[in-house]
C-alpha cells in the first residue's frame, strides 16, 4: 500500500553554523565547536485527495510490516486523523495546511545555502505557495537534520 502524496517540492538546506560564544547572567562559555555543518530536508507534496482521507492513508501504509513510513495509528491513538496539523515521530514530522494555518514558505537564514528541486514546472511560483495554489493543500516531511561536520576547539 502506498500514500496518494504525490511530491512537488523539495528544499535541501546546507546550514553553517559559527561556534560563537555565549553568556549567561553570571557566566561566559563557550561553543564545543568552532564550526558545525548540517543538512536538513524537506519535501513538499500534495494530494488528489481530501486532506482527512490522505492522513488516515498515510496512517495506514505506515500498519504494514516493514513499513518505511513512521506514522501509525496507534501514535494518534484513535480511528480519526489527528486535527493538530502535525503528525511527529522518529525524528520525522508531518505537517499540513489548514485553514487557518497555511504551511509557512521555509525561512532563510545567513547561514544556509539552499536548493530548491521542483517536481514540475509551476507557472505561479517554486515554493510552498506556488504549489498551494495549483494543487490546494500542501503536505510537508521534514526528515531529521543531519550533521555532518564538525571543527572542534
Amino acid at each position: 500500500m502506498s500514500t496518494p502524496l504525490e511530491p512537488r517540492l523539495l528544499v535541501i538546506e546546507d546550514r553553517y553554523t559559527p561556534g560563537v560564544a555565549g553568556s549567561g547572567l553570571f557566566t561566559l562559555h563557550r561553543a564545543g565547536c568552532r564550526v558545525s555543518c548540517r543538512m536538513l530536508v524537506t519535501a513538499y507534496f500534495s494530494s488528489p485527495l481530501p486532506p482527512a482521507e490522505t492522513l488516515s492513508r498515510i496512517l495506514d501504509a505506515g500498519e504494514r510490516a516493514l513499513s518505511g513510513i513512521p506514522f501509525t495509528r496507534e501514535l494518534v491513538g484513535s480511528d480519526r486523523p489527528p486535527d493538530s496539523g502535525e503528525l511527529s515521530r522518529a525524528g520525522h514530522t508531518l505537517t499540513w495546511d489548514r485553514p487557518a494555518a497555511p504551511l509557512p514558505e521555509p525561512a532563510e537564514s545567513p547561514y544556509d545555502h539552499r536548493l530548491r528541486l521542483r517536481c514540475e514546472p509551476s507557472p505561479e511560483g517554486g515554493g510552498v505557495q506556488g504549489v498551494r495554489s495549483r494543487y490546494g493543500t500542501v503536505f510537508a516531511l521534514t526528515l531529521p537534520p543531519v550533521t555532518y561536520y564538525r571543527v572542534p576547539r
